[in-house]
């Protein structure tokens, strides 16, 4: 039988920080690689106790936040015993591992980008024919193999929006989106989806119709591969938009109260400068925005990341010092 977890109210976080710092990420950055040495698992649970009493607070004890292990296996679940003879398209690099599917599979590289409907590639975020093109390679191959049905697979269902769009692009190179796997879904994305695809939308965890929003860990970071979103400058460029100031908007993106949005992108900025001050150390040297695997709007690539972060601290009177290593 299948069973699928459920959150009734509050709001809903997923980590992933510490699996993306590990090299596992939509960008294919190793942070090893480019000689920047991660926290420790202590560390970052340092720093996710502190988020955790931030947003428990903001969200009066209603915050849910799941872990790694937990995303992977709501990930597992939600797959049924007759999908293995089905290709499966991943929008998903964290959760989802394809070593552990019997089946042809497939890596999707697209995101949102901030007030369009159209989808990006996250790796080349200025082509905007980029995920269409990746779309109909896949096509092309599936039918030469004499396939034309797909499952998609991607983290978080919320709106659906994203996976509506990549459906009607692979029905376009005449690809059928037969089903969706997915850790978490909300309750009108598990529901449209299982009005329309034969084989339907299974997840892990389903948010109920009260859960005020679900947000990435990762979003919350600066210099974490695949953090925000992305956003279009007004000469055209597309950079990342953390969601909390002064580079991001919390109270839209991540429905933070906006009498919270201070005290809460302050917290983020604090728990980023700690991370980013244990890598300068284990690194031995400075760390700079050039070194990141994304460009974030409002920096320059010359900046020092801890300088960026300690010039977006704002006074806040809800704002109070800590006692578990992020000081405030």
């Amino acid at each position: 039988m299948f069973k699928i977890e459920i959150v009734k109210k509050g709001i809903v976080f997923s980590n992933d920080i510490y699996t993306i710092l590990k090299g596992k990420n939509a960008v294919d950055f190793s942070y090893e690689n480019a000689g920047l040495h991660i926290p420790t698992e202590d560390e970052i649970q340092t720093v996710r106790q502190d988020f955790a009493k931030d947003v428990n607070r903001i969200f009066e004890n209603e915050a849910t936040i799941y872990s790694e292990e937990e995303m992977k296996s709501f990930m597992f679940e939600s797959f049924e015993s007759d999908d293995d003879g089905y290709p499966i398209v991943s929008l998903d690099k964290i959760y989802y591992d394809s070593d552990e599917k019997n089946c042809i599979s497939y890596y999707l590289d697209c995101t949102r980008l901030e007030g369009e409907k159209e989808l990006v590639s996250r790796k080349r975020p200025d082509d905007k024919n980029n995920v269409e093109q990746q779309i109909k390679s896949i096509s092309q191959e599936l039918q030469g193999k004499g396939v034309n049905e797909v499952i998609l697979v991607d983290d978080v269902v919320f709106t659906g929006d994203a996976l509506r769009r990549i459906s009607q692009l692979f029905d376009k190179y005449s690809i059928e989106v037969i089903g969706i796997r997915s850790a978490i879904s909300s309750k009108d994305g598990f529901d449209y989806f299982n009005r329309c695809l034969r084989k339907g939308l299974r997840c892990g965890c389903m948010l109920g119709e009260d859960v005020i929003d679900q947000i990435c860990e990762r979003d919350f970071y600066f210099g974490i591969a695949q953090s925000g979103i992305s956003v279009k400058t007004p000469s055209g460029k597309i950079l990342k938009a953390p969601y909390f100031k002064p580079f991001g908007n919390p109270e839209r993106r991540a429905s933070i109260p906006s009498e919270y949005v201070d005290f809460f992108s302050n917290g983020c900025l604090m728990r980023s400068m700690f991370l980013w001050k244990q890598m300068e150390d284990k690194s031995g040297r400075e760390i700079y925005v050039r070194d990141l695997p994304e460009q974030i709007v409002k920096t320059k690539n010359d900046d020092r990341v801890l300088e960026v972060l300690k010039k977006g601290l704002v006074y806040d009177e809800k704002d109070t010092n800590r006692s578990d290593g992020v000081s405030r």
